[in-house]
């Protein structure tokens, strides 16, 4: 039997990841070419600019996609073997991954590059395309073995990124924790998914929960959803996969740092969103799949809700800034997660359609991904200031920041207001995106989850308006002395800036913003699965009987 492949129409719907794997050849490449090694033994900046044009093409190239600029609309089915669905919730998510990354590279050549050696630039900038990549893949995972190799693909060049100061010990302490870590999660998500392929015959996620809405929650189904959300929970910190995350913060360097607080967490949460609104699309809307409906998210929710409790509590007692913010990531990907498992809201959506796809407007995709967009705003300008306050003192001590609103007061009220911001300040972006992703829950009747997020809004206060008393309340003294001249560069201001932006526009005019998430939250569906349960038992069958039917050689074997 030949092999068949995808038609070429096909390969156009992944042109963005294409992008980037050019990008990173040519990044890879250009530093052995006679006439710009020289160039790049001197500077960074060519890798930089290739990096950051490789990020605009792929973003300029999704947003081409989802507008129609070439011409050609979004397919309406998976594509690749059905191991990719881009849909526009997908694309919309890659824009908001492509451009926020374009700023960390930014950040790093104007702030932190000079921790970097010259010659290590093509690798740092290669690992970073590369993980942005996987996250990629991860936003439009439609099979569970695309969904294992999207994951590996974002998480071995993060490795590698969390250690890269290797000659540090703290650098290569991150490094192994987050390996270790790594390891383990992939070794358990690999360990479910084979349970999903053995009670379902296949690892096609729609198919997967067509069978899941026929037969139930068996023991196996079970199981191999736990493993898969244990290798989810671990890119998204969710407790108890959460204790690489502070230490791995703490010694990367702090644009890696940036990067995966916002990267690696919004692919997570938009391929959990996929899978669980995916899941409730093919169950039946009867009374039994509501209580099946509501026994995920009531679970899903209780380590959403634990996950932003030891986030917001475990920052209580850190006294450096990027465990602060570490332990911050956390509890806002708890926020998210407690969202994120609210299947009833696209329940029985198969039973209504009898199309071969079908786009769905999900209200639950709606608020996931605005959240992922302010928080990439709220986070990257807290991140931007620590780096440029570390730049100048060699410090990210909170003691560190004592008196800094006297001596740097615009930079204390930038930090000030991205602190709020996190927190949930009416008139900033955070406040409407906890707004949303309540609204959500209280649809859903889960008003318990929205309990749980007020309360812990109301005890992340304390843990926010730390770093501002230590600014603007407290003096320099013996014990406290009084921090350095910090120099900001003039793209830091910038960065910032754009940041502050961000979080206003998304508080005070928000329209623009809600209005293009709203009409981008819309998910690709089969109606009917590749197979149905029947199916996988007659092809087993048959590939048993082939077996039996195979002729003997010679020797009788």
């Amino acid at each position: 039997m030949g092999l068949s492949y995808p038609p070429a129409s096909e390969y156009w719907a992944v042109l963005p990841e294409m992008i980037l794997a050019a990008a990173m050849c040519i990044i890879l490449l250009v530093p052995v070419l006679p006439p710009f090694r020289s160039a790049c033994r001197r500077s960074h900046k060519p890798m930089l600019i290739i990096g950051i044009l490789g990020l605009l093409g792929a973003a300029l190239a999704s947003a081409g996609m989802l507008n129609q600029w070439f011409g050609t609309e979004l397919p309406d089915h998976a594509v690749l073997g059905s191991m990719l669905t881009v849909d526009r919730y997908s694309m919309a998510f890659k824009i908001v991954l492509y451009l926020f990354s374009m700023f960390v590279l930014w950040m790093w050549g104007s702030i932190t590059s000079r921790q970097t050696r010259t010659v290590d630039g093509p690798d740092y900038v290669s690992l970073i395309l590369g993980a942005v990549l996987g996250m990629s893949l991860m936003a439009s995972a439609s099979n569970f073995l695309m969904i294992f190799l999207a994951i590996e693909t974002a998480s071995f060049p993060s490795f590698a990124l969390a250690g890269f100061h290797k000659t540090t010990r703290r650098g290569s302490e991150a490094g192994m924790k987050y390996v270790l870590f790594g390891a383990v999660s992939s070794a358990v998500m690999l360990y479910g998914l084979s349970m999903l392929y053995g009670v379902c015959g296949t690892l096609d996620i729609p198919t997967v929960a067509s069978v899941v809405a026929e037969q139930g929650l068996s023991v196996g189904v079970i199981v191999g959803f736990v493993g898969l959300l244990i290798g989810v929970g671990f890119k998204l910190s969710a407790v108890p996969m959460h204790f690489w995350c502070p230490d791995v913060f703490e010694a990367a360097p702090i644009e890696v740092t940036t990067f995966l607080s916002v990267a690696s967490k919004g692919a997570a949460i938009i391929l959990l969103g996929r899978l669980i609104l995916t899941l409730g699309f093919y169950l039946p809307d009867t009374a039994e799949a509501h209580r099946m409906a509501n026994g995920i998210a009531t679970c899903v929710g209780i380590v959403g809700l634990v996950t932003a409790t030891w986030g917001n509590l475990g920052a209580y007692y850190q006294e450096n800034i990027k465990r602060l913010l570490a332990y911050s990531s956390i509890a806002h990907a708890g926020y998210m997660i407690m969202a994120a498992g609210l299947v009833s809201s696209s329940l029985g959506g198969a039973a209504s359609s009898d199309v071969a796809g079908i786009a769905v407007q999900e209200p639950l995709a709606y608020a996931l991904l605005f959240y992922v967009i302010v928080y990439s705003f709220m986070n990257f300008g807290a991140f931007t200031i620590a780096a440029s306050v570390a730049r100048s003192t060699g410090s990210e001590n909170l003691r560190d920041y004592a008196g800094l609103g006297s001596r740097q007061p615009v930079l204390a009220i930038l930090l000030g207001c991205f602190l709020m911001c996190l927190f949930g300040m009416p008139g900033t972006g955070g406040f409407l995106g906890k707004v949303y992703l309540g609204f959500e829950m209280w649809s859903a009747g889960m008003w318990w989850l929205v309990a749980g997020l007020v309360i812990n809004t109301v005890f992340s206060l304390y843990l926010y308006m730390k770093p501002i008393i230590f600014m603007v309340f407290t003096k320099p003294d013996a014990d406290r002395p009084a921090v350095a001249p910090v120099t900001v560069v003039p793209a830091a201001w910038l960065l910032m800036f754009v940041a502050l932006i961000g979080i206003l526009a998304t508080g005070i005019f928000p329209d623009q913003v809600t209005g293009w998430a709203r009409s981008n939250a819309a998910l690709n569906y089969r109606s009917r699965p590749l197979f149905t349960p029947n199916d996988n038992r007659t092809i087993a069958a048959t590939m048993m009987t082939a077996d039996d039917e195979t002729p003997a050689d010679d020797h009788g074997h």
